[in-house]
């Protein structure tokens, strides 16, 4: 054929129309290009890079024709849920493969079920991204074997505690880059961490405390950007804080968000927080600390002068004290609320 005389778009070779659909979703695919000629329906077929998204329902008739995916996205729409949702850069220049919410509220879908039938090692061989804003304990476990071998990103929100073998010589190494997990146990973070010793990005939430690590005896460097949340019980000046910091000595972007215990109040001293963060994580970039307060520490006496703390620190920007719960940020506020006092430090400074 002769290409410089080529006037239609389904007459142009392969290897073109293969890196023009690379721009374009499953759904977009087979609503625009899908069966207009035999030729055009084996190429699409066998597209290496296929991208399912959803935010609505998951039509049937785009699964049973491209049948095998490498990216799967739920788009995270609806008003029954509360989306603080922002991009998260990591080293490189990289970004998440999707926005993804800081909060789930609660929310399932109901077409998930239907979605998790078609991720099945058998018919996502080639899965390498993954996100969804729920996961049920089957498929869990299915990508915590080790089933997805190209699995990369993992966003897999809200699950049940996954169940990991006790003994640590038994677990096999994931190769994912990017995982967010959560509502589990706090004993998992260590196992996690173990297996997944290659992660550039985590997002991981438990509904317990984080007991101290028996196994871990080295620091992960690949590591950029940690979300941990809502840690129970937890303590800055206890070596907790400070061993957490140690593991991840490249960190760009560290949020934290931790309930005070309340059968003993530890004082938070702001200023040797500081000097954690710079001596563990000099080369910090993004800092949020979202810190539940009890007892004595409830009260603005036993902070002390919001201005002072943002001199403790370059990242300390702006300090936040809503009721009982105390942020400081290296970039902007919460939403305005009610009885929340607040300090920005100047932009001058």
């Amino acid at each position: 054929m002769d290409y410089s005389i080529i006037t239609r778009l389904e007459d142009l070779p392969g290897e073109v129309l293969m890196e023009i659909f690379v721009y374009f979703t499953s759904g977009e695919i087979y609503w625009s290009f899908s069966q207009l000629n035999n030729r055009l329906n084996l190429i699409l077929k066998s597209l290496p890079n296929l991208v399912l998204v959803t935010h609505k329902h998951l039509d049937p008739s785009i699964v049973s024709f491209f049948y095998s995916f490498n990216k799967i996205l739920i788009k995270f729409r609806g008003s029954c849920m509360r989306c603080d949702c922002q991009s998260h850069s990591i080293n490189g220049g990289n970004r998440l493969f999707e926005i993804y919410p800081t909060l789930d509220n609660e929310w399932y879908s109901p077409y998930l079920n239907d979605i998790e039938n078609i991720i099945r090692p058998d018919i996502c061989s080639r899965l390498q991204s993954l996100v969804l804003p729920a996961t049920s304990p089957e498929l869990t476990q299915l990508i915590f074997r080790g089933e997805f071998l190209r699995l990369r990103i993992c966003h897999l929100g809200k699950c049940e505690p996954i169940i990991l073998p006790l003994s640590m010589t038994t677990i096999q190494q994931l190769s994912f880059r990017q995982l967010t997990i959560r509502e589990q146990n706090g004993y998992d973070l260590e196992k996690i961490l173990m297996i997944c010793s290659s992660l550039k990005y985590l997002d991981f939430s438990c509904v317990n405390v984080i007991p101290p690590f028996m196994f871990i005896n080295r620091c992960f460097p690949s590591m950029k950007c940690l979300r941990l949340g809502r840690l129970k019980n937890f303590f800055f000046h206890n070596g907790q804080f400070d061993f957490l910091l140690s593991l991840f000595p490249n960190l760009l972007q560290f949020y934290l968000t931790a309930d005070q215990s309340r059968e003993h109040v530890e004082t938070i001293k702001f200023r040797k927080i500081a000097h954690y963060l710079r001596h563990r994580c000099s080369l910090l970039k993004i800092l949020v600390l979202r810190i539940h307060m009890h007892g004595h520490m409830r009260s603005s006496s036993s902070i002390g002068s919001f201005k002072k703390i943002t001199e403790m620190h370059s990242l300390f920007n702006y300090v936040c004290k809503c009721d009982s719960r105390l942020m400081i940020s290296s970039h902007g506020f919460i939403e305005h609320q009610v009885y929340t006092r607040r300090y920005a430090r100047p932009s001058s400074e």
